[in-house]
């Protein structure tokens, strides 16, 4: 008979806990962002009335009421807007205020577990992830779902002009999925060189006594600076690939500007209708391709957030299982208990210790002998409590 253990699902960190919090915000701005978009087709309509009313009645009293209940709306489309960029605000300053001292603690464990200069990016990301929801570019997250009701109304006005704004639809959002594709790699290249950088930064500010004595500032230096290059060369890779594909869409969507207003057109001459169309369909077009288009050009921007997002979540999983581990019931010490500890360094070509398993009673004595840098400091600082072993436990 074969056993299968199945390992029970690792419970939310407080960072998506506090996110699930946030769903009925979130829900609001949602709503604003509805509102906003409604309101966005005010031109359109302000068009199509002129054609159809104004110049046909020659009526100045009809063009001005018309003019005012447009303004009106432009307005109150406007307020939406400022309204969800204030909450999204709100939403960002409340999750700073109730993660901060959370994160700020799990930062200090990070750090005695892990590096000072990967826990100190760890802190830095709660920040980020404040700055990008304070950022136009997590309005655009709210518009992107309205994009497909301007192409709709392209299809009602007809289904040709339709045909046209979903056809340029796709092909942004293929330009996204590229973009995607093709800045992936070098942009976890530069995140993980930049990350290095950092920690090999703190680690040589820490030890800098150490360093100079020894006449080693210069390839300390040398070490940090290759780092940050290789980081900047990935990034502008990803840069020069991002701004090659943003500028064919952009070529795309003024090429499908032009095929629309030319159809449009045709579509006037032939079926002897409102000369109104052809701006009340570029207006719609622009409309239902702006957040698409708009999308590509942050997409950096949602990059970022995504890996700060990825990068605290995965440090407060960490410091939780670690502090899991240190509740599961040990074997009262008699004397001194090591039981298969391990301690690994960030970055490091190999580990400093490996499964050290060691018994002292009370009363007996032992010395620990071997070359520098064989391991005996770090195993010093694991029995006394001040440095946690990265596998197995330390019982005194």
């Amino acid at each position: 008979m074969t056993t299968i253990s199945i390992k029970p699902p690792c419970p939310p960190t407080q960072l998506v806990v506090a996110l699930r919090a946030c769903a009925g915000a979130f829900g609001l701005v949602f709503v604003y962002s509805f509102g906003y978009n409604l309101f966005l087709l005010t031109p359109s309509i302000y068009l199509l009335q002129i054609y159809d009313r104004v110049l046909s009645s020659r009526s100045a009293d009809t063009l001005l009421m018309l003019t005012m209940i447009i303004a009106i709306a432009v307005l109150v489309g406007s307020t939406l807007d400022i309204v969800r960029r204030a909450a999204l605000s709100r939403i960002g300053s409340w999750l700073d205020h109730r993660l901060r001292p959370m994160v700020l603690t799990a930062s200090f464990e990070y750090a005695a577990h892990a590096d000072t200069g990967a826990a100190t990016e760890c802190y830095r990301d709660l920040s980020a992830l404040r700055q990008f929801l304070d950022s136009p570019a997590s309005s655009l997250l709210f518009d992107v779902p309205w994009a497909p009701v301007f192409l709709l109304l392209l299809f009602l006005v007809h289904p040709l002009l339709g045909t046209i704004g979903l056809l340029c639809a796709v092909a942004l959002l293929l330009f996204a999925f590229m973009t995607e594709l093709a800045t992936r790699e070098p942009l976890a290249h530069a995140n993980l060189a930049l990350s290095r950088s950092y920690i090999r930064f703190a680690t040589a500010l820490k030890n800098i006594e150490v360093i100079r004595a020894m006449g080693m500032q210069d390839g300390a230096a040398l070490i940090v600076y290759r780092d940050a290059e290789m980081a900047r060369r990935a990034q502008d890779i990803a840069m020069h690939r991002t701004e090659i594909i943003l500028g064919f869409s952009k070529s795309i969507r003024t090429l499908a500007q032009i095929l629309m207003m030319g159809s449009a057109t045709w579509l006037v001459l032939v079926n002897s209708g409102s000369p109104g169309i052809i701006f009340v369909a570029s207006l719609l077009l622009g409309r239902g391709l702006a957040p698409i288009e708009g999308a590509i050009g942050a997409w950096r921007s949602f990059m970022f957030a995504r890996n700060a997002f990825n990068r605290l979540n995965r440090m407060l999983i960490t410091v939780a299982s670690e502090r899991d581990a240190r509740m599961v019931p040990r074997p009262e010490p008699n004397g001194l208990v090591l039981e298969n500890v391990s301690y690994f360094k960030p970055f490091a070509d190999r580990p400093i210790l490996t499964d050290i398993t060691l018994r002292l009673a009370p009363g007996d004595c032992i010395a620990l002998i071997g070359p520098s840098g064989s391991g005996k400091s770090t195993l010093g600082r694991i029995m006394a409590g001040v440095v946690p072993a990265t596998s197995g436990y330390a019982l005194l």
